[in-house]
């Protein structure tokens, strides 16, 4: 699902952009490292500022600019601030998109992604885990007056800080 060409990309988390470069099959490239996890976060496919284009391929680049017009490698992000803008370059592209990877590992091109839900469900789990055994037991109750359901365990703040940014981005 794409939410149109030249939609601006807010970041999931807070981070450093570790590199900004033009692939041939992924297009224009911004990846930065979220602070809280170390994982790399690679956005593909984006438009090109530098010939208002979301169709770019990397010609016309020679110089050393990239398609980014206010990042450049070393700038700090926060989440929701703007990386990237929606776009169709890189010749694996059929329309203006977003492909969003997750690695441990810098360069989406390379690096062994994975499937960032499983990546959620496998931190509130350790969460969960941690919490039952740091939790202090209470004595028995002899004649509960009401029953209630146990609370879930809260998910980190900043799982739903990113789902909150998603949700925003499309408009939901």
């Amino acid at each position: 699902m794409s939410p149109g060409a030249k939609k601006l990309i807010p970041a999931l988390t807070d981070g450093v952009v570790t590199s900004i470069f033009y692939s041939s099959c992924l297009g224009w490239i911004c990846e930065f490292k979220s602070d809280e996890h170390g994982i790399y976060i690679g956005h593909s496919h984006l438009y090109c500022n530098k010939h208002d284009s979301i169709n770019c391929d990397g010609s016309g680049h020679e110089d050393g600019s990239t398609c980014m017009k206010n990042l450049k490698v070393g700038d700090r992000v926060k989440a929701g601030q703007p990386v990237g803008r929606t776009g169709n370059s890189g010749t694996c592209s059929r329309g203006a998109h977003l492909h969003l990877t997750f690695a441990k590992k810098s360069d989406p091109r390379y690096a062994k992604t994975f499937d960032p839900e499983k990546f959620i469900d496998q931190k509130l789990k350790k969460q969960a885990e941690t919490e039952a055994t740091e939790s202090v037991q209470k004595p028995e109750q002899t004649k509960p007056d009401v029953t209630t359901p146990e609370k879930a365990p809260k998910p980190p703040k900043s799982v739903l800080r990113a789902l909150e940014v998603i949700m925003k981005w499309f408009g939901k």
